[in-house]
């Protein structure tokens, strides 16, 4: 399988941990590349050109991070990622719905300087922190089994924290960062981490 990936995206994070968690990773090759550069061989995989995109053995092209988690729990591997029920899922869902908004943010700053300071930046800005109370509040519940909700949150809090370093996200959120802390030397936490 080939993964194409950027190393600061939350999305593709979630993948890649995923991948880890389920012993995949070595069967992976792992294609870092600039979402914004438009290579060839990634449009190929992918018109949109957005990261994850993964091209399975057989040349199948699977997009969005969610659909790729899916595919890999059909698989069969385990632990499976997307496990736990509504409850799990639904605080996954907050997490990823943090992350997101962090991402629109760092995408909008591209086009619009005062980004953060508009109706939709700061609409964003209140997901952000909102969301991560509310997964806190949430997540003493859905910690394990190490699937998507445990995931999600890691990603969310970390991307937060290296986007938006002068803001508090962990004092938002100290059940999460205390369970952060706790898996700072798991494999799948520890490898990746978003680095820019």
């Amino acid at each position: 399988m080939k993964l194409f990936a950027n190393p600061t995206s939350p999305f593709v994070r979630i993948v890649r941990m995923a991948l880890i968690e389920k012993g995949l990773n070595e069967t992976v090759d792992t294609t870092f590349v600039d979402a914004w550069a438009d290579d060839p061989a990634f449009l190929d995989a992918n018109p949109a050109g957005r990261v994850p995109t993964l091209v399975t053995d057989d040349g199948t092209r699977l997009t969005e991070a969610l659909l790729i988690l899916a595919h890999l729990d059909a698989t069969g591997s385990k632990p499976a990622v997307l496990a736990g029920g509504a409850a799990a899922l639904s605080a996954a869902g907050v997490a990823i719905g943090v992350f997101d908004a962090a991402v629109a943010v760092i995408i909008g700053r591209k086009s619009a300087p005062d980004f953060d300071s508009g109706l939709v930046g700061t609409k964003r800005f209140r997901t952000m922190r909102e969301g991560l109370r509310r997964l806190d509040a949430a997540f003493e519940t859905v910690q394990e089994p190490f699937g998507l909700p445990a995931i999600a949150a890691i990603t969310a809090l970390d991307y937060l924290v290296f986007r938006f370093p002068d803001h508090d996200w962990r004092g938002l959120c100290p059940t999460v960062a205390a369970f952060r802390d706790a898996q700072a030397d798991r494999p799948s936490v520890r490898d990746t981490v978003p680095r820019g």
